[in-house]
């Protein structure tokens, strides 16, 4: 599901389309997602994840939309529950973008569906990424690096010049130990995820992924005393200085992803595997840049017409 030609498409019409406004953007998106409701979505290996313990309860609140509250989790099943702030660092190729993301997440309860979420309250990428707020979004930053070497270790390093944030930190792998997560989080948090007040305009609404359930059955702890963070920016002061847990998965993980403008409305674990097991991946419409080639042409009859309006109005004065 996922063809390079319409990711290339994508990044070629997108600097183009952020002068239309987002508004019109969010309706031709909204309508596309009735052909097209899913997208291939596939997070790379070595995806990791800083679990800090929020301290300011207030801070988060004012975070997260209305339609959700915080909730405290565990990260793996012998944990004590904490309420968590939770950075994850990841290379991902989808059906409409392909490069690296930072995702900072506070982990609350969906009111509507009474589902754990994920609520991602702001990001940083190199790459394109939608939300409500501003539309079809570009590169937010000029760095953004997640790989691996030789010795074992993790390395991060993603700055955004811009806003003044960075997040940049090493770690060593080669002791790490695999461990059972949480069901809840990492199951049950997948199948409602969901933006944070400001990139949501306030709105409860989520997204849900399908995949096999091992895919989030067990990760790779890392020793904190075996992670170097050298620099971490990111609403200073909203959660500890150092991390609870730090997370790796050693593997890519696959799933199928609801296309902006689409949920699924999966209420629990039981049926979203159900859906996953059922699935044709034969008869799901891939996801084209069609919506946003049509949205580009649209912008420019619309621009045509302002501009003849005006050229008009000043002849005829």
């Amino acid at each position: 599901m996922i063809k390079p030609i319409d990711i290339a498409t994508l990044h070629l019409v997108a600097p183009l389309v952020k002068y239309i406004p987002s508004k019109f953007q969010n309706k031709v998106m909204n309508e596309s997602a009735k052909t097209t409701p899913y997208m291939g979505f596939v997070v790379e290996p070595y995806s990791t994840f800083l679990c800090y313990e929020l301290v300011d309860l207030d801070w988060a609140r004012k975070l997260i939309p209305d339609g959700f509250e915080l909730i405290k989790t565990k990260i793996f099943t012998d944990d004590q529950p904490k309420f968590y702030a939770i950075l994850g660092s990841f290379n991902v190729h989808t059906s409409a973008f392909w490069g690296t993301r930072l995702e900072v997440n506070i982990i609350a309860r969906n009111k509507k569906n009474n589902l754990l979420s994920w609520v991602i309250i702001d990001y940083d990428t190199n790459t394109l990424s939608h939300d409500v707020s501003k539309g079809v979004v570009g590169s937010t930053n000029e760095q953004a690096l997640l790989t691996t070497d030789y010795d074992g270790n993790i390395i991060v390093d993603i700055v955004n010049e811009n806003k003044k944030r960075s997040l940049v930190y090493d770690a060593n792998i080669l002791n790490s130990e695999r461990k059972i997560l949480d069901k809840k989080l990492w199951l049950e948090g997948n199948l409602s995820v969901g933006y944070g007040r400001e990139l949501s305009q306030n709105s409860s609404e989520v997204f849900c992924l399908q995949f096999d359930p091992k895919e989030v059955e067990r990760a790779n702890k890392i020793p904190n005393d075996q992670v170097h963070i050298y620099k971490n920016t990111w609403f200073e002061g909203l959660f500890k200085e150092e991390p609870d847990h730090v997370v790796y998965f050693p593997y890519a993980q696959h799933f199928l992803s609801d296309s902006p403008g689409h949920t699924s409305r999966i209420t629990n674990i039981e049926e979203m595997v159900d859906e996953y097991q059922s699935l044709n991946l034969n008869i799901i419409p891939d996801y084209t840049a069609e919506a946003h080639r049509k949205l580009f042409k649209k912008g420019l009859v619309l621009n045509s017409i302002l501009i003849i309006i005006l050229i008009l109005i000043i002849i005829l004065k």
